[in-house]
């Protein structure tokens, strides 16, 4: 993989980004919301800083873009558009599935299997949940649900429903949702692409790095991709170049002048105004 087509992707993913962080709705919210408060900070600063403390919130959304657009240069992926990466697609799944699923959970919290009983239970799940939505007279309930990264292996013909987290090391709750995340959205899809085989349409979990805390009780192994192992099968981005750019792209000249850009908006809106109103509450209630 050439150096700048790397290089055109995460810029790609950046200035989406920084598009949807620093909007001129966003700012004005921001505004609105920062003159009703007594601080020693100017409010232009406030503003500001409001916007990149929500980039570091949803630097996971960055990770999911940046996904995107390193799928889409190898030829062989295609992204499901109508699906991957929105945050509200509407789905239904069926009663007993969701029932299924829990209880799926629940048996894997209360017993321990070995790696070999994990895979065949875990695929006896996907057999049932396919069996269960592929039966339209079942009762259903409705769902808005985002889907991470929707996509087709062209080439061996497998779709798969991809949730993207950056690093493995959620606590024990977060963990439990993760997975159940995962095989809900998973069912949702099964019903709305019609795609009734597990053979040609898998879950995948993914950790955008490699590191692993702690063995998954709900989901075998080989069916969890962490940093590299993705990188050299799906994609045709080394994962050793990407990290490298990472690691340097804050001070890369382009990212600087990207993130000037927005302070510079920030400033034309003029948010400085004094406003005679202020709640000094927010000051005493530490809401600042």
């Amino acid at each position: 993989m050439e150096e700048n087509v790397l290089d055109q992707v995460m810029k790609k993913s950046i200035e989406v980004m920084i598009a949807n962080a620093g909007n001129d709705n966003k700012i004005k919210k921001l505004k609105k919301k920062h003159e009703k408060k007594i601080h020693f900070i100017p409010i232009r600063y406030r503003v500001f800083g409001g916007i990149i403390q929500s980039m570091n919130i949803q630097f996971g959304n960055f990770i999911e873009e940046a996904i995107h657009q390193i799928l889409l240069v190898n030829k062989n992926n295609k992204i499901i558009e109508d699906y991957s990466g929105k945050r509200s697609n509407r789905f239904c799944i069926s009663k007993k599935t969701e029932s299924l699923i829990d209880q799926y959970i629940t048996d894997c919290e209360t017993h321990t299997y070995s790696e070999e009983e994990q895979k065949v239970n875990y695929n006896k799940l996907l057999e049932d949940i396919i069996k269960n939505e592929k039966n339209e007279e079942l009762e259903t309930i409705n769902f808005k649900h985002d889907v991470d990264v929707l996509f087709k292996d062209t080439i061996c013909g497998i779709t798969y429903y991809v949730e993207i987290k950056y690093n493995d090391d959620h606590d024990t709750g977060k963990f439990v949702d993760i997975n159940r995340k995962l095989l809900k959205t998973y069912a949702y899809l099964v019903r709305e692409l019609k795609i009734y085989d597990k053979d040609k349409f898998r879950p995948m979990l993914f950790y955008f790095t490699n590191k692993r805390m702690k063995g998954n009780i709900y989901i075998p192994e080989n069916e969890i991709y962490r940093g590299t192992r993705f990188f050299d099968k799906y994609t045709t981005i080394k994962y050793s170049d990407l990290k490298d750019y990472m690691l340097n792209i804050s001070e890369n000249e382009e990212t600087i002048m990207q993130f000037n850009d927005m302070y510079n908006k920030v400033i034309n809106e003029n948010v400085y105004t004094y406003n005679e109103n202020l709640d000094i509450t927010c000051l005493k209630e530490g809401m600042y």
